[in-house]
């Protein structure tokens, strides 16, 4: 296949260097990247694209609208960007809302969310559950091996969580409304029970990780919960916590959104890279050499 045109878009770090992996397979063009000096064909706007992309790439979208980002304090819109892009070309980016699924797809061009991938989800969940033990590591007055650790959810990230604070020596158990993988977590060894039971046993851990995207921490649990017990939140926004409650009682809460791009931005720029171009592996049912 002949070398790619790929536009990177995208203020978030891992941006930089997913556009640093992606040069091995063609040209690659930034805009509103981080500027670390190393990167060929940075623009200052996407009017000075001098090609047309075979691909764009951007980086994980936060808001409802057709803006993807800033840049000098200029919102990123897709309506600029799209003139940039061939007939036919692939745009990829996270959490794609509606908006931009469909004006892309009105021009004609394919659109791909990777955080719908598995591969991509299941190798972030190794970032994430290094950036929960790093907040751990800093935030807890306790050390984290010998601490009790509960972890809320039986999904990826769990598992990761579970597997990383046992492997440092902390007392891991998981609580979940599937019976099923709390049976598969005990047989590794955890500490199991079921979420209907959250309330007998909070108040007896240091470290509570809520991965279940629902309110699950309900204020009558943490009035539950030791006063220097610490929580992570995993989930998604709006989180799993009672943040208010939380303040209230005066239990320490932290939203830790977005982990494997603010604890690795280099792995997971590169994850971002590799499925891109597995997606075009598969649209185009060929190898890029």
């Amino acid at each position: 296949m002949e070398k790619l045109d790929i536009l990177c878009v995208g203020t978030d770090a891992r941006m930089t260097y997913t556009a640093k992996e992606l040069t091995q397979y063609g040209s690659v063009y930034t805009y509103g990247t981080t500027d670390d000096g190393t990167l060929p064909h940075m623009l200052s706007s996407p009017g000075e694209m001098p090609v047309k992309a075979d691909m764009l790439v951007l980086g994980i979208i936060r808001g409802d609208g057709l803006d993807v980002g800033m840049f000098r304090n200029t919102p990123i819109n897709c309506m600029d960007l799209s003139p940039c892009l061939k007939r036919g070309a692939v745009v990829i980016g996270g959490k794609l809302n509606i908006k931009i699924i469909e004006y892309f797809s009105s021009l004609g061009f394919e659109v791909r969310d990777y955080l719908k991938r598995e591969e991509l989800v299941l190798r972030n969940t190794v970032p994430t559950a290094e950036g929960a033990l790093e907040i751990a590591l800093r935030e807890l007055a306790v050390t984290v091996r010998d601490s009790r650790c509960l972890i809320l959810g039986s999904g990826r990230v769990a598992g990761a969580c579970a597997e990383l604070f046992s492997a440092v020596g902390a007392h891991t158990d998981i609580c979940a409304r599937d019976l099923s993988a709390l049976t598969a977590f005990a047989i590794k060894g955890h500490g199991v029970f079921m979420l209907t039971e959250l309330g007998e046993h909070i108040g007896s851990y240091d470290l509570v990780i809520n991965t279940v995207p629902a309110m699950v921490l309900r204020r009558d649990h943490l009035c539950r919960c030791s006063k220097k017990c610490l929580i992570i939140d995993l989930a998604s926004a709006p989180g799993g916590t009672d943040k208010q409650a939380a303040k209230d009682l005066g239990i320490r809460c932290i939203h830790a959104l977005g982990l494997p791009g603010r604890c690795a931005p280099v792995t997971a720029g590169k994850i971002i890279a590799d499925t891109a171009i597995q997606i075009l592996k598969e649209r185009r049912n060929t190898d890029v050499t």
